[in-house]
């Protein structure tokens, strides 16, 4: 397909369109066809048998409530009624055969419908037959009348009505097996339409793709060949700067070697007091160094002896944590000291109440000693804990007073150190400062060279560069001119298709 012209392209795709489209139009008009066909089936045929078989089935029932009316009519001896219900029953049971005469003429066409349509008439006129019995029976006799209905009419009006039943079931369930095919064969419809509009749009996809892969290729190709008329128009004029680039190159480089001896010299005289500077400076900052060293010692001393005050503080407040507990032993003893009290002093008064009676509150009362035993007893063990708590503290206090006044004394040190220290800082950064004035002039003499050297590089490379250009500018007008003619093969293969050869055409 890729040798093809265009318009072989556009014209084949477009056929393919023209092709699906009228399959799915004619495909659609004879499923449309088809289904109204199952449609009208069982808006014609199946509906109106279902309600053709109620009919019947509510005649049937309505005939049947009046038979027993008139019964009931003779038994009570009521028959100021009976002409209006015999009338009645003669219009339902005309209704009824009726009703099954046009059924049988109007849908009947199935050789199993009409088979059930014969059942149900036999069975019927059995039904009937057995009514007028009744009826002579009951004007004779209403109990003969009566247990006849009980013994036969009734079970046969069963047989009639099954026989209803079955002839409505079967035009429900063929109208239900109609309707089936016709929304299976709408639903094969749906699903072949969606395939048919799903290849449609691909197709058209296509076809939009080799519009716009060959509309990209016609400008590209354009646009290569402006694009290729401008780049040999840029080397012409290449060509013809090249040789004016050489001559001023070469008067460039004799001006830069001069400066670049002028240079040199000065730099030279700038070393040698960058060298003694330094010399200098070397000692200064090996003095600093040293006693740098020493206040690093004295800074450790201060640091350990800060620790030290750091563990004398936490031992104070594990102090503090064994005083709030005997705080909190106290305020317990204290509690139970008082209950003690006053339980004591109950048992007193019931026991001296009691009289014999009152033995066994004095045992309560006996308890009650043992606790405030007890409690003293706590009470003086909290007494000793808070002695004992108080001289830890006061210990604790005098060490970490010494410490402390050990840890003024070597941060004194530690400052008068670092006093020097920064004495001699200041002496070297003094040196410092001249070393960096004789580094920025000798920088100034460095930049001097490196732009003299830049200058000639720069020239040399121009130099250079020129003749590069020379040969790449012609090589490059042999390669567009290469590029031009196979634009032009491209143009003519996406307009034509595949250019045959001679010995093919």
């Amino acid at each position: 397909m890729n040798n093809k012209s265009l318009a072989f392209k556009l014209n084949t795709s477009f056929l393919i369109l023209l092709a699906f489209i009228l399959t799915s139009a004619i495909y659609s008009i004879l499923m449309n066809n088809k289904t109204q066909g199952y449609a009208d089936d069982v808006a014609n045929n199946w509906f109106p048998s279902v309600n053709s078989t109620a009919i019947m089935g509510n005649e049937m029932t309505k005939f049947s409530r009046r038979q027993v009316l008139v019964i009931a009519t003779y038994l009570g001896d009521r028959l100021q009624n009976l002409k209006a219900n015999m009338e009645d029953l003669a219009t339902w049971k005309k209704n009824f055969e009726t009703q099954l005469e046009t059924h049988r003429k109007t849908y009947a066409t199935d050789p199993e419908e009409i088979a059930i349509i014969e059942a149900l008439t036999k069975e019927w006129k059995k039904y009937i037959e057995f009514v007028d019995r009744d009826l002579e029976l009951v004007k004779q006799k209403p109990i003969l009348g009566l247990e006849h209905y009980q013994a036969n009419t009734k079970g046969q009006a069963i047989l009639v009505t099954k026989e209803i039943d079955k002839l409505t079931k079967y035009n429900y369930d063929n109208g239900v097996k109609t309707s089936t095919k016709g929304n299976s064969l709408t639903a094969i419809t749906n699903f072949t339409m969606a395939g048919i509009v799903i290849s449609s749009i691909i197709i058209s996809l296509i076809i939009f793709q080799i519009i716009r892969t060959s509309t990209n290729s016609i400008s590209t190709a354009v646009t290569n060949l402006k694009k290729q008329s401008v780049t040999t128009s840029k080397i012409a004029g290449e060509l013809k700067s090249s040789s004016q680039s050489l001559s001023d190159s070469v008067a460039e480089q004799a001006a830069s070697i001069h400066e670049t001896s002028a240079a040199i010299n000065e730099i030279t005289s700038m070393v040698n007091r960058t060298a003694e500077n330094a010399k200098e400076s070397t000692n200064v900052a090996k003095s600093a160094s040293d006693k740098a060293e020493e206040g690093q010692k004295t800074m450790l001393r201060l640091v350990q002896a800060m620790e030290t005050i750091q563990e004398s503080s936490g031992q104070l407040q594990n102090i503090a944590v064994i005083i709030n507990q005997i705080n909190t032993k106290t305020a317990v003893i204290n509690d139970i000291v008082s209950k003690t009290e006053l339980l004591s002093l109950n048992a007193s008064i019931e026991s001296a109440r009691a009289g014999e009676y009152g033995k066994g509150f004095a045992v309560v009362a006996e308890e009650v000693g043992n606790l405030a035993k007890i409690s003293g007893k706590s009470a003086h063990e909290i007494q000793e804990l808070i002695t004992t708590s108080q001289d830890q503290v006061n210990q604790i206090l005098n060490v970490t007073k010494e410490r402390v006044a050990d840890g003024k004394k070597v941060t004194t040190e530690a400052q008068e150190s670092f006093l020097h220290i920064s004495e001699d800082i200041s002496n070297m950064s003094n040196v410092i400062q001249q070393i960096s004035e004789a580094t920025r002039e000798q920088e100034i003499g460095v930049r001097q060279i490196s732009t003299a050297m830049s200058q000639i590089d720069k020239a040399t490379q121009n130099s250079q560069v020129a003749v590069n250009t020379t040969s790449e500018s012609s090589n490059n007008l042999v390669e567009q001119s290469n590029k031009l003619d196979t634009t032009a093969k491209d143009i003519e293969i996406l307009i034509k298709g595949k250019v045959m050869d001679e010995s093919h055409g």
